[in-house]
């Protein structure tokens, strides 16, 4: 028997994939870039229609950057009706999505001229993955990662 994915839950999956390509022009991975994206992410989440957000369901979410010099960036978000309303570094206890990463995938991304088409390489390479702490969330995972329809309308909306 096949679940139906709820909306909520595959635009919140939207939602930090957008983040998460907003953070390959980063240089750097620290808490004070982290919190600057973050802000800037907020703020334009502002300005999306009160009905999309309304959508938007609430996730805890890790993520794990190895960058280039081998260190490890881990941070947590506390995402709360489309808004990050707290980080956490090291990592949030209970995440409900993991997201692990290399700064050099994210530096791919980052310099493509279609960067959801480097997104989509990166993931489909395992370069960029998605865990869901249950099998429902990484079905979820999987429904969002395979329409690239679907990641653009949400990089245009933030982006476009």
């Amino acid at each position: 028997m096949r679940m139906p994915v709820p909306r909520h839950t595959i635009l919140s999956l939207a939602v930090l994939l957008m983040l998460l390509i907003s953070f390959t022009d980063a240089f750097s991975f620290d808490m004070p870039t982290t919190q600057k994206y973050i802000n800037a992410y907020n703020n334009q989440i502002d300005n999306v229609p009160a009905v999309i957000k309304s959508m938007l369901g609430s996730e805890k979410i890790n993520m794990i950057i190895t960058r280039e010099d081998g260190s490890v960036f881990r941070v947590g978000m506390d995402m709360v009706s489309a808004r990050i309303k707290r980080t956490v570094e090291g990592g949030i206890s209970d995440p409900t999505i993991i997201v692990t990463t290399t700064q050099s995938a994210l530096n791919e991304v980052g310099k493509s001229k279609d960067r959801i088409a480097a997104f989509k390489t990166q993931t489909d390479a395992g370069q960029i993955r998605f865990e869901g702490k249950s099998w429902l969330a990484d079905a979820k995972i999987k429904a969002v990662l395979s329409s690239t329809t679907f990641l653009q309308f949400g990089y245009d909306l933030f982006f476009g």
